[in-house]
């Protein structure tokens, strides 16, 4: 082999390119623009593929390096996440990790206060099929809630009116306790000649 060509197959081992095409469809592949070479389509490395896969797909104009067995690009391997001017990292907080979404939406953890903050998203989903449990001296909600099942509670019920007072609708059911509003326990109390049970007021047709 030529010193030529040895040269060549060295300089192939490691390479830096961009993205200039994406195939989401199985199997996965990007094309890489690598000094004045436009690769075949190649496969990226993800985080894991095996039994946990996961999937962040790279975007045209991401910076890679081409790691290349044998000096041969058709073998090509891409090594995605390698910051450029054109893209640069959304924080440079030596203090936080930070995952930003191409809509804007941002996972931010600052490891010295440690605040977690989820901002940007339109819709949350967490499903468990037998339970959730979320443990906080202090939970506050900051909007409308709507509970679509059996509201139980441990520790009792305080609270005050808003803008739209306090109104339940429908039928409630009350047992096992007194019913007390403004200091008066509602099934102990008597309106005078009123006789429980609905019937009419003595001395009156």
């Amino acid at each position: 082999m030529s010193s030529a060509n040895l040269l060549r197959l060295l300089e192939n081992l490691l390479r830096l390119g961009t993205i200039t095409e994406l195939q989401h469809t199985a199997p996965p592949r990007v094309r890489v623009q690598t000094g004045g070479l436009t690769t075949d389509w190649l496969p990226w490395i993800e985080h894991r593929a095996g039994s946990t896969r996961t999937w962040s797909p790279p975007t045209i104009g991401e910076q890679v390096l081409l790691l290349c067995p044998s000096g041969d690009l058709r073998n090509g391997i891409v090594l995605c996440g390698i910051p450029s001017d054109a893209n640069d990292t959304p924080s440079h907080s030596p203090n936080e990790t930070v995952t930003r979404y191409p809509d804007g939406a941002t996972t931010r953890y600052n490891h010295t206060s440690g605040a977690l903050t989820v901002i940007g998203v339109q819709h949350v989903l967490i499903e468990a099929a037998t339970s959730v449990l979320v443990r906080s001296p202090t939970t506050t909600f900051d909007g409308d809630v709507t509970v679509k099942g059996l509201l139980s509670y441990q520790n009792g019920i305080s609270g005050q009116a808003g803008a739209n007072g306090n109104a339940i609708q429908g039928d409630i059911t009350h047992s096992g306790g007194d019913l007390s509003s403004n200091g008066v326990v509602v099934h102990k109390h008597d309106h005078g000649g009123v006789r429980r049970g609905g019937d009419r007021t003595e001395g009156t047709r």
